[in-house]
Order: C-alpha cells, then sequence, then structure tokens
C-alpha cells in the first residue's frame, strides 16, 4: 500500500467541526432532506388503519359448514357473549355444572327429521378455537352444533349449522338410458384405445360411430345441439 500524507492541525479541527455540526434528520452532505427523500415511509398506512382491515368478528352467533373434499368438512364459528352467558345462565339455573365447549357433528345422511340425531362425533374446542375440521366420509350429509357440555352428559346447543354433504369419491352410478353407450361400440372404442390389443382399425370405429349416430338422429330423441354438431360430423366425413 502507498504511502498517505499525515493529516495536518488544520484539517483534524474541520473534522470535529463538521461532526459536531452533523444534523442526522438533514441527512449526509449531497443528500435530500428527510422531508423529500422519505415520501414512502410518510404514505405507508396499514389498510386497518385506513378501514379497510377484515374485523376479527362479526357480532354473529353462527356456525357454518364447508365440505372441503370427500373426506373433510371445515367448520368456523363465532359465539355472541350474551349468547354464551345466556346459556351457562340456564345451566346454572338448573344445578348443572358445565365442563367445556363442544363442538357437536351429526351424520344426518338419510335423516327423516323423527327421532334423535345421530352423534358422529363431539370435539372439545374450548375457549381458544373458533375454527375445525372434521373428517368424514364421502356422500354423506352432515350437520354441527356448538354448545356447552355438562358433567351429567347433557348438552346445551348455542348454535347450530347449515348442512353439507360430501360428494362421492368414485363414479356415479346413475345411468341415463338415453345416453348409454351401446356394448358393441363400448367395446370397439376399447378395442381402438389399445384394449386386449385388438381392434385397432380406425376406419372401422369410425362407420360404426356413424351407423350410431344416423340411429340417434332418426329417432328424434337428440336436442338441436347435438343435432347440429352430429351432422357437421357426418357432412365433413361423407366430404
Amino acid at each position: 500500500m502507498g504511502n498517505k500524507a499525515p493529516l495536518d492541525d488544520a484539517a483534524l479541527e474541520k473534522g470535529r467541526e463538521n461532526t459536531a455540526n452533523f444534523d442526522p434528520a438533514a441527512g449526509a452532505p449531497g443528500s435530500f432532506p428527510s422531508e423529500q427523500r422519505d415520501d414512502a415511509s410518510k404514505k405507508t398506512v396499514t389498510l386497518e388503519e385506513q378501514g379497510f382491515g377484515v374485523p376479527e368478528k362479526y357480532g354473529d352467533n353462527k356456525i357454518t359448514l364447508m365440505v372441503r373434499d370427500p373426506w373433510t368438512v371445515f367448520s368456523f364459528w363465532e359465539i355472541r357473549e350474551e349468547a354464551e352467558r345466556s346459556v351457562r345462565q340456564e345451566i346454572q339455573r338448573r344445578g348443572l355444572t358445565a365442563t367445556s365447549l363442544i363442538l357437536r357433528v351429526y351424520d344426518i345422511t338419510g335423516y327423516g327429521g323423527e327421532g334423535d340425531l345421530r352423534i358422529a362425533a363431539d370435539f372439545n374446542v374450548g375457549q381458544w378455537s373458533d375454527r375445525w375440521y372434521v373428517h368424514g366420509g364421502p356422500g354423506r350429509e352432515w350437520m354441527a352444533d356448538i354448545g356447552i357440555l355438562c358433567s351429567n352428559g347433557e348438552f346445551f346447543r348455542i348454535a347450530r349449522s347449515n348442512v353439507v354433504r360430501t360428494p362421492s369419491n368414485s363414479m356415479s352410478d346413475v345411468v341415463d338410458e338415453e345416453w348409454m353407450c351401446p356394448e358393441d361400440l363400448y367395446y370397439k372404442l376399447f378395442a381402438a384405445a389399445g384394449g386386449h390389443g385388438i381392434g385397432r382399425s380406425s376406419l372401422e370405429v369410425s362407420e360404426l360411430m356413424e351407423r350410431h349416430l344416423r340411429k340417434w338422429l332418426s329417432s328424434g330423441g337428440v336436442v338441436s345441439a347435438m343435432f347440429g354438431s352430429a351432422s357437421f360430423f357426418l357432412h365433413n366425413k361423407k366430404g
């Protein structure tokens, strides 16, 4: 490294003066004053401060179920303090002892409105939770209550949910005979797709499809939209 010339007393004294008179609010020499360069920070206002935030509660007393997939239902709820207080007062009036806040889930598949609801599960959700994932089964109808369970097993409901149905996890067993694929056409298409390694002739399959399309068209049981598309298919094939 090269040699540097030593600073004289005048230069050292000037440096001390600059340090003593430095104003952090004004910024470093050659920079803009903070009032001009700090505009971005002045505009940083949260959505909550502007009144656009999502409130934690809406003042409702309700529980809602939503289907996530064939095996899972998502539940969330809000309980008004006065509603819970009223239930607890009724429990005390009857000389009972409240034990816990419970999410009670019912499987109401095929329920006709008579007799007691079939309880699928009880979940001790406590006071700290306002949502819960419930794992059930596909193709079932579900409903839930949020309430207080007493030491004697009696349950006091605070709110009841909507009814949801989880979808099936398999193909529908409902068959519309009008649109059933004839068995011979099915096996021809299956074979053309490589099934069993036979019947790979596309000409044979197209002729079979044309025959069945003509049959459907002549039967009069085809809607106008289907009629147009089928006619276009046959017209193009002839061309």
